[in-house]
């Protein structure tokens, strides 16, 4: 079985919502999940030289995805129907990444918190 890993904004609510739900909607629990500044969120990010990342980090076989393609690989891992927003793969990467972003920046308003995130 191999574990995967994923490193998120551990100081952002929409960010620690989004992955407790994620946690909670896994087919098996094989994803990891941990903060970037924890101990092991700053190891990983040294080990694969993430430097300044503003975004979700996805880590399988040694290979990081950013953005939204580390989005849709931990909804393909969700049950159904979450695992059905795979389907958003057709769309080009940059569509993908201007709405991840949009997200992104927003984040302060969807959960109504003062200090959160990257969240320009």
């Amino acid at each position: 079985m191999i574990t995967t890993i994923v490193i998120y904004d551990g100081d952002c609510q929409f960010c620690k919502k989004w992955t407790k739900f994620a946690q909670s909607k896994l087919q098996d629990k094989t994803i990891s999940f941990f903060p970037f500044n924890s101990v092991v969120g700053i190891k990983i990010e040294e080990e694969f030289l993430i430097e300044n990342q503003e975004s979700v980090v996805y880590i399988q076989n040694n290979v990081a995805l950013f953005k939204s393609k580390a989005v849709l690989k931990i909804c393909s891992q969700l049950q159904f129907p979450y695992n059905c927003l795979v389907f958003a793969k057709i769309l080009p990467t940059f569509l993908l990444d201007f709405a991840y972003d949009f997200i992104a920046k927003r984040r302060l308003k969807l959960t109504n918190n003062k200090q959160c995130c990257n969240g320009k």
